[in-house]
Order: structure tokens, then C-alpha cells, then sequence
């Protein structure tokens, strides 16, 4: 970091975030440093850094660069979208109700719902079984994929594989309560068959438009919520037939709505970023 800059931290349902303004300032970051300031107890806290840059390309209002809390970067963020959109906003960096994003994971677009409550609708790409950037070692172009966990588990599970831009796979249970969420997703994380880990969701379904869920976020841990892995639970929902093309997705948090209209279409995250505090960073 070679200038001043400024920072807030915001939260989406707990999902929680250091979103720096780099749209005018020149900032160095490392893992050292970020794993410094997402720390709970001695530094700021948050489960990513989120880096709002200026575009390079004309058909873009800005890039954003993604940092998980142990430093390693992320492709795509869906709440984190609604964040930065929220502070690109509130520092009058653009007055535009709609801004495209550049993200490692592919362009998001943005729309500013409502003002009171601040709500905002965030579209990502639509899903593809596996990619180049979320890859799982599988010729199997299926969504579905029963998935052999070694001792000590010894079972397997039945996952939707998927690539919103980020690799996820969503497990569904009985009850998301109960699920020994932190054994599964060590096991679905270090498993051979994703060799840049991946974002587990275990999803319990409620009716058609009412679904539960918990996250075990690669590079994080259990989250109170994250909006990209509720967009891969619809997915996962829609394809298993269980979901209407609308769903309120319950996370430990708080609650987003999330739109698919199938394939080849967008999914569409409608959540409320909220602000807790302004900061500098310096030097």
C-alpha cells in the first residue's frame, strides 16, 4: 500500500466485506496483510477484500478484485457486487441506477433496486457445469455427479457441480442443522476431483420457493451467508426440479431472493447490503 484510501465495511445477511475505493489510488496488497486485517479479534474482520478499480475496457464502470480472509483471491462474489455497488454509490464515484462490473469471474451487472431499504439486484452469468476458472476434474458435462469421499468419511455424496464464474457444488440434506457442514466441506475442498477447491453448499429444501442453506466458503469457512452460493443452490434446486423459477433463499444471516429462468439465462440475486463503519488506510 503506497497512498491513502479509502475503506468501508459492509455486510450482506453476515456475509461481511472490506471494500476499498482504488479508483483513484495506487494500493500493493499481500497475503500477510490481508490475513492482518480480516482478522475478527485484532483487525477489521470480514470474509473478503473487495478492490474496486478503475475499468479497462470502455463497456465496464469498474473492476473489482476479490480477496478471500486467508489472502487467496476469488473469482466472483455475488453479495460482494452489491456492495461495492452500494459504496461506488455513496462516494458519488457514479450516479447510475446500473454499472457493469469487471471481475476475474466474467462481467456482473448491477441495479439499484430501491433506496429505503437499499435493495439491489445483482446479475451474474448464467451457470455452466465446470470451467476453465472453476474447474472439476470429471469428463462428465453433467451438473450431477456422485462424488466417493475417503476415510475418514468413507461415503459418497451426490452434488451439483456448477460454475457461476466461481466453483460451486451443492449437497442437499435432510436438515441443515444437523449436517456436519465443516467434515464435508474439508472433504469436497482438498478432494482430487477440484483441483482449485471449490465453495460447498448443503441446501434443504422447503417447498418451490423456499429453500435453507449453510456455505462452507473455499478460503473462509462456514459464512453466515454468501450470495453466490445461494444462486448455486437455485441452480442446483431448478435442475433437481424442486424450485419455481423464484426462490427466498434462508441462510444463517438473513434471507436473499435468487432468479433463474433456465438455461442459458442469468441468475439473479436480489439482496441489502448495509454499511457498519467508514475507515483510512494508510501507508
Amino acid at each position: 500500500m503506497n497512498e491513502s484510501a479509502t475503506f468501508f465495511k459492509m455486510h450482506v445477511c453476515g456475509n461481511d466485506f472490506m471494500v476499498v475505493d482504488a479508483t483513484s489510488t495506487r494500493l500493493e496488497f499481500n497475503n500477510e496483510k490481508i490475513r492482518y486485517w480480516s482478522d475478527r479479534r485484532t483487525g477489521i474482520g470480514f470474509d473478503q477484500l473487495l478492490v474496486l478499480g478503475h475499468p479497462t475496457a470502455t463497456e465496464h464502470d469498474f473492476t473489482l478484485q476479490i480477496y478471500n480472509s486467508d489472502g487467496s483471491a476469488a473469482e466472483q462474489c455475488g453479495n460482494g457486487c452489491a456492495a461495492v455497488f452500494a459504496m461506488a454509490r455513496t462516494l458519488e464515484l457514479t450516479s447510475s441506477e446500473t454499472v457493469a462490473l469487471d471481475t476475474p469471474g466474467g462481467v456482473v451487472g448491477c441495479r439499484l433496486g430501491s433506496m429505503h431499504p437499499l435493495r439491489i439486484a445483482v446479475q451474474m452469468r448464467p451457470p455452466t457445469p465446470h470451467t476453465a476458472l472453476a474447474p472439476y476434474q470429471s469428463s462428465n458435462d453433467d451438473y450431477l455427479h456422485s462424488i466417493y469421499l475417503p476415510s475418514p468419511m468413507d461415503r459418497s455424496v451426490e452434488a451439483y457441480v456448477l460454475s457461476l464464474g466461481n466453483p460451486h457444488a451443492v449437497v442437499f440434506v435432510d436438515d441443515v442443522r444437523t449436517c456436519d457442514l465443516e467434515s464435508l466441506g474439508i472433504a469436497l475442498q482438498s478432494h482430487e476431483l477440484f483441483p482449485n477447491s471449490t465453495n460447498v453448499e448443503i441446501l434443504q429444501h422447503g417447498d418451490r420457493s423456499i429453500g435453507h442453506l449453510r456455505i462452507f466458503e473455499r478460503g473462509v469457512g462456514e459464512t453466515l451467508a454468501c450470495g453466490s452460493g445461494a444462486c448455486a443452490a437455485v441452480v442446483a434446486g431448478r435442475l433437481a426440479g424442486l424450485f419455481d423459477d423464484r426462490v427466498a433463499i434462508h441462510m444463517p444471516g438473513g434471507r436473499v431472493n435468487v432468479e433463474w429462468r433456465g438455461a442459458k439465462e442469468p441468475v439473479v440475486l436480489e439482496c441489502q447490503p448495509e454499511f457498519v463503519f467508514k475507515g483510512t488506510l494508510s501507508g
